[in-house]
């Protein structure tokens, strides 16, 4: 770790923000480096630790250093609450001395309200009826935006952001007298996933045995990124139409030809999870189809939340694995995983985020130009694997290694 850089959170005990801080090197505890002190009357006071003793530098504890303040979800707050947080930790930070705050959020804030109606260049605001849909609504994304460069933030990190060139947009106009580096940066996680694919299944015949599915037009970007890092041009993508009938309700359809999906190991491919409407419509369209029914189905989604009704839906016989991330730490609470546990995977990509600090912003080189340049079979060191004894296939299975290895016959 760089002497000059600092790892904190905006609650205490945060795993995913300890774990980050230890594989960047960070030996000190995040909460003997910041004190998050709740008034009796509820209100929040963030306090920076330093050498009570100085008398001489009273103000200036961060003077010259980079401080990363790692914001995730809680159980225990909501993101209003996180939010305020951050905005006051980051005002704290640099009233206090700190050269740079980065803001590491990997499922930012706000980010799916990015659209105002006076913001037409955003790519769906095509038509005055498009623009009504948000008529009398905040444009949220921007203020967070707004509050955040005013609290202090120099950039913010996220991952796998559901519009990433609309939120480069976004933050590029607010923070457009930065002087340093890019203020958005949105972490590509394309190549730890295709890594995943293939210590998952068995890949045969430069993968003629899979095929790639965006559950809709805006996933399939993402989707030809994971199917390009695995290398296996022999496998089909397909991308289905998704035709939003209603605020819980999707009709899934498709003009590619889904016959070549017959009998292959499927993946479908998506940034986030709520309710689990889509991916279930997707699910339940591909596998009761006779012409296009897979071998299997796996779901992966970077962003998960485990709600009620997305345990519901998610419930399918048809799908034979949940893979996601812990960007949302909630999803790691078997509880809250509930029967999914038996078919869920999660990575946890602590490791990788604290790569991502060290050689792309703080080694300046641009995650595409790093993660690009890898081959996908080393990205296993940057997650581990978590998953439930009530996993069935994987039960036995030693300490992050899957059941199929990877072959080439």
């Amino acid at each position: 770790m760089a002497g000059d850089a600092i790892i904190v959170s905006n609650w205490s005990d945060s795993s995913f923000a300890l774990d980050v801080a230890h594989n960047f090197g960070q030996t000190t505890d995040i909460s003997d480096l910041i004190s998050l002190k709740i008034f009796a009357n509820s209100e929040f006071c963030p306090r920076f630790l330093v050498d009570d003793s100085d008398l001489e530098s009273i103000g200036c504890g961060l003077e010259g250093k980079l401080v990363y303040l790692i914001s995730t979800t809680s159980s225990q707050f909501s993101r209003i609450e996180l939010a305020t947080r951050n905005f006051l930790i980051a005002s704290a930070a640099k009233e206090n001395g700190a050269e740079r705050v980065v803001l590491v959020e990997p499922d930012l804030f706000f980010s799916a309200q990015d659209r105002g109606p006076h913001f037409l260049d955003h790519p769906q605001m095509t038509s005055p009826e498009e623009r009504k849909k948000f008529d009398g609504q905040p444009f949220s994304a921007q203020l967070y935006g707004e509050i955040l460069r005013t609290s202090g933030v120099d950039q913010v990190v996220t991952v796998h952001n559901h519009k990433p060139a609309v939120l480069a947009q976004i933050y590029g106009n607010i923070f457009q007298d930065a002087e340093e580096k890019l203020p958005f940066v949105n972490l590509d996680i394309a190549h730890i996933v295709a890594n995943f694919i293939q210590r998952t299944v068995s890949v045969e015949k430069n993968g003629a045995n899979l095929g790639f599915v965006a559950p809709d037009h805006g996933a399939a970007e993402f989707v030809s990124r994971v199917r390009e890092f695995t290398g296996l041009q022999q496998s089909v993508l397909v991308v289905l139409d998704k035709t939003r009938l209603g605020q819980r309700s999707v009709e899934i359809t498709s003009s590619d030809d889904l016959t070549e999906l017959k009998g292959r190991e499927v993946f479908i491919l998506d940034d986030m999870v709520r309710t689990g409407g889509t991916i279930a419509g997707a699910i339940k369209f591909l596998a009761e189809n006779r012409a296009t029914r897979p071998e299997n189905i796996f779901f992966y989604c970077t962003h998960s939340y485990i709600s009620p009704e997305g345990r519901e839906n998610l419930n399918s016989p048809h799908l034979t694995e949940f893979i996601t991330t812990n960007t949302l730490p909630n999803v790691l609470n078997r509880d809250d995983q509930g029967r999914l546990r038996r078919k869920m995977v999660v990575l946890k990509i602590e490791n990788w985020i604290a790569d991502a600090l060290t050689h792309c912003l703080e080694g300046g080189q641009l995650p595409t130009e790093r993660y690009g340049a890898l081959s996908v079979s080393p990205a296993d060191q940057f997650y581990k694997l978590d998953y439930s004894s009530k996993n069935l296939r994987r039960a036995a299975q030693p300490e992050n290694q899957l059941t199929f290895p990877l072959s080439t016959t």
